[in-house]
């Protein structure tokens, strides 16, 4: 599912880069890596890439993905796969201006507040927000990430686990991130006592001028969260710096020779649904939706799951090449 969700966005990327003006998608390819041979996905990729026709190079050990990518450090016992384009990366602060961008020209109004109640009122609904806006609408599609069980949006909690994660920012000079423009993306399979699966994107430029890399994974020292204040908690005041230290150690052990200005951390959450797909579908109150729980891997192929819950309001089931049953959202 997430393979065809990922072709189907990456195939509607130009058309949404030419309408909005806006560049957010960079085809420089996707390195997968195994510490000891193939994995699971590694075994079954042949058959997954002949049918979704995706084009892919085996780098048998250590030393062949060494050789293709010198930035790129790994052991003998490591197995390769380098997707090429169209996979690569996304800016996704690019992405969400396209998007936006493309909404409002298309009639689409934004408001930056936050919906604090949603009632059923005579065969519709009356949305409050903090702002003290009110809005009435026929028909609604609550998208509140691991905000979506607070504030009483949906008639049943969802089965959400929401746990923090922890992105390393590590600035290289504009010298250094030009010589690393060609790198592919990484997904790195790694399991230790404190690190798991490791995703890390070439340098880019941020808004604040200067280029970094970005790095990302599980930890050992991540939260699960129970409550809103929780997040409020994690978000204001949690001690993510702390976690600089291992995710540098971690970052340096497969790029041995970069060289870093200096680390910063941004602090992230994840929600991770039952069946590990999104759920996206109908709520027990008729006309009112719900799309929710990227597990990590969402923002690439947002624009794909966006066209399924759309898909859902307008005809109240997926688009003829998804089956509903993938998507469908667990309650507890």
């Amino acid at each position: 599912v997430w393979t065809l969700l990922n072709k189907k966005s990456t195939s509607h990327y130009p058309k949404l880069e030419a309408e909005s003006g806006i560049q957010f998608h960079y085809a420089v390819g996707c390195l997968y890596v195994t510490p000891d041979g193939k994995d699971n996905y590694l075994k079954n990729l042949p058959n997954q890439a002949n049918q979704f026709r995706l084009p892919y190079q085996f780098l048998e050990n250590g030393v062949a993905i060494n050789k293709a990518f010198p930035d790129y450090s790994f052991s003998d016992s490591a197995f390769g796969m380098l997707e090429q384009a169209p996979s690569g990366h996304i800016n996704p602060l690019q992405l969400i201006q396209a998007q936006l961008h493309v909404f409002k020209k298309h009639n689409g109004d934004v408001y930056n507040d936050t919906v604090v109640k949603i009632d059923s009122v005579n065969n519709s609904y009356r949305i409050k927000t903090t702002e003290g806006r009110t809005f009435t609408s026929h028909q609604v599609l609550v998208t509140a990430g691991a905000f979506s069980n607070f504030f009483g949006l949906l008639p049943r909690p969802l089965d959400l686990e929401l746990e923090s994660e922890t992105v390393l920012l590590a600035q290289v000079s504009s010298e250094e991130a030009e010589r690393l423009s060609k790198l592919p993306s990484l997904l790195y399979e790694v399991e230790t006592e404190k690190v798991e699966g490791i995703y890390l994107v070439q340098p880019v430029l941020y808004p604040d001028g200067a280029h970094y890399i970005k790095m990302g994974c599980n930890l050992n020292t991540d939260i699960t969260f129970q409550n809103l204040e929780q997040i409020q908690s994690w978000f204001r005041h949690g001690d993510s710096e702390s976690n600089i230290s291992l995710l540098r150690e971690a970052l340096h052990s497969f790029m041995p020779k970069l060289d870093v200005l200096s680390y910063k951390t941004k602090k992230c959450i994840i929600s991770r649904t039952k069946h590990k797909q999104c759920y996206i579908g109908p709520t027990e109150r008729k006309n009112l939706f719900v799309a929710a729980g990227g597990n990590g891997y969402s923002a690439m192929c947002s624009d794909a799951l966006g066209e399924i819950a759309a898909h859902f309001v307008l005809h109240e089931n997926t688009p003829s090449d998804f089956s509903a049953q993938s998507f469908e959202p667990v309650v507890i």
